[in-house]
């Protein structure tokens, strides 16, 4: 039975690693299969709280969880935008953030097995005597988190969701606790901005590969940038400038969705933002032809095109 669901998690979590490390997002992901003890605990406090699972109604929907742990905040939005399109999405559970008020955010996406791990875990249901069994859905959660709130939201939820008695008359103790998840909300901000601030500096001191570096915060390869890109941004500030400014979640989108993957590298992503947004025609020359085949680029026709402008206006 274990086996199965086994199949299926690993399987998940495949795919998930699969789309995070073709953009290059630095994360962690840990994933369980509830075992019959916390199926158990589950079925029993739902019914306390008055919203007991059915079989024809409201069933259990993360026999399967899976946390994708993401180093930096704005990283969390990223990933639940790609991984909302490569799964079948149910529904979700996401805080609104209050501007006054320091709490827990939850970003929960329940997910539908897709047909074939359907039929894997309608086997594992037929094969099960147990009757809990009877009250899961075929469907399995995705839980999202930066690496500075997890280790918050195991405590609290092994220490607070799951014995909520323990609190009741407790309640400075209470905020205490959401006092020290403010602290690390503000510092995943501050987190962000410091590396901001360094890609600035490196900026402004021409240091192309701390720009990009800190800039873009992806798990690139330990590869220097290659000479002939360095000349060239060193030769035209304004490139650099332009690369300083970008969207970054627009950049990594865009990776996200090209039909092809690259090595995530400082060139390769310098290449990427060219065809992208630069459209430097001195770097087209050394960018590597598949790369221009992904964006339809054509470097005889674009260096015609600059000859034939540069005619004109000399005449």
């Amino acid at each position: 039975m274990i086996s199965g669901l086994q199949l299926i998690e690993k399987e998940i979590c495949s795919k998930i690693t699969d789309e995070l490390d073709k953009v290059g997002i630095l994360y962690r992901i840990f994933s369980r299969i509830k075992n019959k003890k916390s199926i158990d605990e589950k079925t029993l406090r739902k019914k306390e709280e008055g919203k007991p699972y059915l079989i024809d109604g409201k069933q259990m929907q993360d026999i399967i969880g899976v946390r994708i742990v993401t180093y930096f905040k704005d990283d969390v939005d990223i990933v639940y935008s790609i991984l909302k399109t490569q799964f079948k999405y149910v529904s979700e559970e996401i805080d609104d953030f209050e501007l006054t008020v320091f709490k827990p955010k939850r970003t929960n996406i329940i997910c539908r097995l897709n047909e074939k791990h359907s039929e894997i875990f309608k086997e594992v249901q037929q094969a099960s005597h147990k009757d809990s069994f009877k009250l899961i859905d075929n469907t399995f959660e995705l839980q999202l988190r930066t690496i500075l709130s997890e280790g918050w939201h195991e405590v609290d939820h092994s220490l607070r969701y799951k014995c909520k008695s323990d609190w009741e008359q407790h309640k400075e103790n209470e905020r205490m606790l959401n006092g020290i998840y403010a602290n690390l909300e503000t510092n995943d901000i501050v987190l962000k901005n410091l590396f901001n601030e360094l890609a600035y500096k490196h900026y402004k001191n021409k240091n192309w590969e701390g720009l990009i570096r800190n800039k873009f915060r992806l798990n690139f390869q330990l590869l220097p940038l290659k000479k002939e890109l360095i000349e060239i941004l060193n030769n035209n500030n304004e490139l650099g400038k332009q690369i300083f400014k970008l969207e970054r979640n627009f950049i990594i989108y865009s990776i996200s969705s090209l039909e092809i993957s690259f090595p995530i590298n400082l060139t390769n992503l310098v290449y990427l933002i060219n065809c992208l947004i630069l459209k430097n025609i001195e770097i087209y020359k050394i960018t590597p032809g598949l790369i221009l085949d992904e964006f339809k680029i054509d470097i005889s026709i674009i260096s015609v095109n600059i000859e034939k402008s540069s005619t004109s206006l000399h005449n």
